[in-house]
């Protein structure tokens, strides 16, 4: 009863909850009944190519474990077998491996071979819109059978490079299951082409499926219980092609309270049955008393009846209303082993596992991400996430690969040994591939593991091994910020130390349990080593309400609830056991000077490898050394209120978002304006997380969660990755050249800078930090204002050249550009003297608000009233160059016609932009720069005006 679970897409469904039968019972592998030869001969060409039987192995599994082992496969724990039960627990994985491929490979063989042991070599092509597809979720009790020769690039392909599945087998408890995404009967039936040459197979697959053998005739009656598919076709095709008498039994196998299905030799379903009512488990019932379960679908439509159904059977399907003939075709000759290459998944597992029973008799190859093994060994590794992305263990009942429940003993017998320091691509190969895989063969859903004695390389020291955790249930509620996400928990998971946690009030969320939220972690191929566990932060765990969820970790880490489908601000109640309290300051509850001097007191011990920070917009996780280098001696709360108000306030006030209230000047200038500035579309972006550890790129990366190879802080890096995060297009100065057609401008690197910069301005204002003042350089900018009128030239010769020379110029430069409009709207709108950084983040504001108002407007159809609001009334498509959208939107904010500004600067505006302004009837705005020394843009009271001619040459910058 192994069931070796592979992650297919993402997506795997758990097979029947059967008991979990003691390892020492026989496997279920149905042997004997898999003839070497084939039943009919019916449809396709034989070729030369001859089948034999695969031998089985000499030792059967139940020979190889001894009573420690069992209990050990049983109970999920490793703490009492010794290294010789290490060495038998290898040998009993292997050759449990060797007799799923004994019975696979078999099979597959029969099924393709006529009365006389030679290959079938079939057609068979699927109707893209009458048609799904089928995959197996678990490769040890169920095959591929059919399988189409392209690549079906898809959500559920068979694996990578593989085709699209048509057919499916399985053998799971007592009963054997078939399905095929098509009607085949009718295809077969009507001398369809496209089925008739796949009838031996089929044929075949039906007889394997009623009696276990693929030649073995079928009785000479049959009693079919159908349901969803037209029972006349059913018994037509039964008896035409297969020489027996259907009784069509007068039995609904989908009514759970039905007990007809006893006299059933066959249970036929298909498409049709969406409107049942029935659970998986019916369906898992009937293959465990043994039951023969066939489906096969009558069209495109996929119910989640049918997935019920393929889930019961070890499968999982999609549709392919959008495929290309070409893509669901089978018909390229195969020799056996041939076929069997093409789907087979367990002959990787069995060579790793031979390697690490064996090492000098396996060839290992080039360690890298090409290795076939480090790839099985991935992929039994995804197998494991899978089950506990589902709330289940390798030694849940629901899971039937006894391999998997071998692999994460053996990974927790060698992790004990495992040492980060030192180990690379060239050390000894046995060891690494040891740590490799202790690494990857991991279950987080039980009670039970061991760590690695000398700790988790630089993500966690060993020292944390020792903390204390508590004994008692406490009661923990979880601040949920938004819909979807993950946010920290508050307490901590010890390495090799279990948590129990309970659900006491989800709030309508689904939940699961990780630890930590970053997304990089180095590779044990890099250059610099094998440092730290190839995945040290564990995968969702699903958390399953109204019982005791077992987590644990050898790496441990911060506990993280991973979510969805929740409500923005609720609290979520939950109770944990087993957990440590660490440096965790939470700002999103009520927290007292005790709680942050406790959290600060455990920072200081250096003893857990982290710490972390949670408050409204954003959550903080890095490691212990970063965090006391940025915290320094700044009290916690200033700490964290620093970084709020420099690099979340500032950027969110720019950006004009609602959670940021308006001053009472951009609210009565919204009013005067007509628009909405705090509606919804102008909510915040989801929480922003930072982790300082490891840079995804770089030295700092943006994404969520952003990373740096350094603390948290309210430096410019931050603010620089924040502003990739969240910049608008009003921001981002890109257009194509008049001279060439490239692109050319203030794209990605420099329009983010621009949020960064306003962030810099208001840490100074607060702060008194002057920190990148050269971010807004106003003195080049003006030299290529100087230096292109210098040339001689006008119109648009002269335009064009200053195009050329500030746009395909110095980033800094381009920057300024932006401050200098929201500078001149300090002094044309709000007729100030200088400019401030009130009126600098009011212009920066109603710019990105308008971008959003922009983006709902339907030019087409609004009314000139209404595009005049944003500057728009020549419009009437919505596909405006940047220069022309940042020049109405600009230019309606200011209260000016921007046009001789766009041109000042080289910026190519259309007729159709300057006759939009030209309707609201503004007066020109004139030629102001606002001059500020080099390296003081932050300083807006050391500037002074510079009044710019029309035409001709410019004054000398004044400093």
């Amino acid at each position: 009863m192994m069931s070796l679970f592979f992650c297919i897409g993402g997506i795997i469904v758990a097979g029947h909850a059967l008991a979990f039968r003691n390892a020492l019972l026989t496997i279920s592998l149905s042997i004997g009944l898999i003839a070497c030869g084939g039943g009919g001969g019916e449809g396709g060409e034989s070729a030369n190519d001859s089948w034999t039987e695969v031998a089985p192995p000499s030792e059967k599994p139940e020979d190889l474990i001894n009573a420690r082992i069992n209990t050990a496969l049983s109970i999920g724990s490793a703490v009492n077998l010794t290294l010789q039960d290490q060495t038998s627990l290898l040998k009993w994985a292997l050759n449990t491996a060797e007799h799923q491929r004994y019975w696979q490979k078999n099979l597959l063989g029969s099924l393709y071979s006529d009365a006389n042991n030679k290959a079938i070599q079939p057609h068979l092509q699927f109707t893209p819109n009458a048609s799904i597809n089928i995959y197996p979720t678990d490769f040890s009790t169920t095959l591929p059978i059919a399988v189409a020769d392209g690549t079906c690039n898809w959500a559920l392909s068979l694996q990578a490079n593989k085709g699209c599945g048509l057919g499916v087998a399985a053998q799971i408890g007592k009963g054997r299951a078939l399905a095929y995404g098509q009607n085949m009967f009718t295809g077969v039936l009507n001398n369809n082409s496209d089925f008739t040459q796949f009838t031996g197979v089929l044929n075949n697959s039906l007889r394997w499926l009623i009696t276990g053998n693929t030649k073995t005739a079928l009785n000479a009656s049959l009693n079919i219980a159908v349901s969803g598919y037209d029972t006349n076709t059913a018994k037509r095709y039964f008896e035409q092609q297969l020489g027996t008498a259907v009784n069509i039994l007068n039995c609904n196998v989908l009514d759970p309270n039905n007990l007809c299905w006893k006299n059933a030799d066959l249970i036929l379903l298909s498409s049709n049955i969406g409107s049942e009512k029935f659970d998986r488990a019916l369906i898992q019932g009937y293959l465990d008393a043994g039951k023969p379960v066939y489906f096969q679908a009558s069209g495109d439509n996929v119910n989640s009846n049918m997935e019920k159904v393929l889930a019961a059977m070890g499968m999982q399907t999609n549709g392919n209303y959008w495929r290309t003939k070409d893509t669901l075709l089978l018909s390229k000759p195969k020799t056996y082993q041939q076929r069997w290459d093409n789907i087979n998944q367990i002959d990787a597992t069995i060579k790793t596992l031979q390697y690490f029973n064996s090492p000098a008799s396996v060839t290992l190859g080039e360690l890298n991400t090409s290795n076939s093994m480090i790839q099985s060994i991935n992929a039994l590794s995804s197998s494991l996430q899978t089950l506990n992305n589902q709330g289940l263990s390798a030694f849940s009942e629901e899971n039937k690969n006894s391999i998997l429940k071998a692999l994460v003993l053996i990974a927790d017998l060698w992790r004990p040994s495992v040492n980060y320091t030192g180990l690379n691509i060239n050390s000894d190969p046995l060891t690494f591939m040891q740590t490799y895989a202790s690494d990857a063969w991991l279950d987080y859903k039980r009670s039970h593991t061991k760590a690695a004695l000398q700790g988790a390389g630089d993500y966690m020291p060993v020292a944390a091994q020792n903390m204390p955790v508590s004994s008692d249930w406490e009661t923990i509620t979880v601040t949920i910020p938004q819909t979807i996400g993950v946010t920290a928990i508050g307490r901590a998971s010890i390495p090799a130390k279990a948590v129990d946690i309970q659900i006491v009030d989800a709030q309508g969320a689904n939940l699961a349990v990780q630890t930590s939220h970053i997304r990089t972690w180095g590779s044990p191929f890099d250059a610099d080593g094998y440092k730290r566990p190839l995945h040290p932060n564990s995968y969702g765990v699903k958390l399953n309400t109204g019982t005791d969820n077992k987590f644990i970790s050898p790496f441990g880490g911060p506990l993280m609830l991973n979510y969805n489908n929740a409500t923005a601000g609720s609290t979520i109640t939950l109770k944990i056991k087993g957990s440590a309290k660490y440096a965790h300051f939470d700002f999103t509850q009520p927290i007292t000077d005790a709680d942050i001097d406790a959290a600060k007191a455990s920072l200081q011990s250096r003893t857990f490898g982290w710490n972390t920070f949670k408050f409204t917009d954003g959550e903080i996780q890095q490691i212990t050394a970063y965090a006391l280098k940025a915290i320094g001696n700044t009290a916690p709360r200033d700490y964290i209120e620093r970084i709020k108000t420099v690099v979340y306030k500032s950027n969110h006030i720019a950006n004009g978002y609602n959670n940021m209230p308006l001053d009472s000047s951009t609210q009565d200038y919204c009013n005067t304006l007509g628009w909405d500035c705090t509606g919804t579309i102008h909510r915040a972006p989801g929480v922003q997380h930072f982790v300082g550890w490891l840079a995804y790129c770089g030295y700092l990366c943006s994404g969520n969660p952003s990373d740096g190879a350094t603390g948290v802080d309210t430096g410019w890096g931050w603010v620089h990755e924040l502003g990739h995060n969240t910049v608008q297009g009003v921001l981002t100065m890109t257009f194509p050249s008049t001279e060439n057609g490239n692109t050319i401008g203030c794209g990605t690197e420099c329009n983010n800078n621009i949020l960064a910069g306003v962030s810099m301005l208001r840490k100074y204002e607060i702060y008194g930090l002057d920190n990148n003042g050269n971010n807004f350089n106003h003195p080049l900018l003006y030299s290529n204002i100087q230096d292109n009128r210098n040339t001689n030239l006008s119109g648009e010769l002269l335009r064009a050249k200053m195009e050329k020379r500030l746009w395909q110029g110095n980033d800094n430069a381009k920057q300024a550009f932006h401050m200098q409009l929201a500078y001149n709207y300090t002094k044309l709108h709000q007729s100030k003297l200088r400019p401030d950084s009130q009126g600098v983040f009011e212009f920066m504001r109603l710019l990105n608000i308008s971008q959003r108002l922009y983006n709902q407007i339907d030019v087409a159809t609004a009314t000139t009233a209404d595009k005049n609001k944003l500057g728009l009334g020549a419009f009437t498509t919505k596909n405006l160059s940047r220069p022309d959208m940042i020049y109405v939107l600009s230019s309606k904010i200011m209260g000016y016609d921007l046009k001789e500004m766009f041109k000042l600067y080289g910026l190519p505006v259309t007729d159709t932009a300057r006759a939009s302004i030209a309707m609201l009837n503004l007066a020109d705005a004139p030629l102001n720069f606002y001059a500020q020394p080099l390296n003081r843009s932050n300083h807006l009271d050391e500037g002074t005006w510079i009044t710019l001619p029309a035409t001709g040459s410019v004054p000398n910058y004044p400093y």
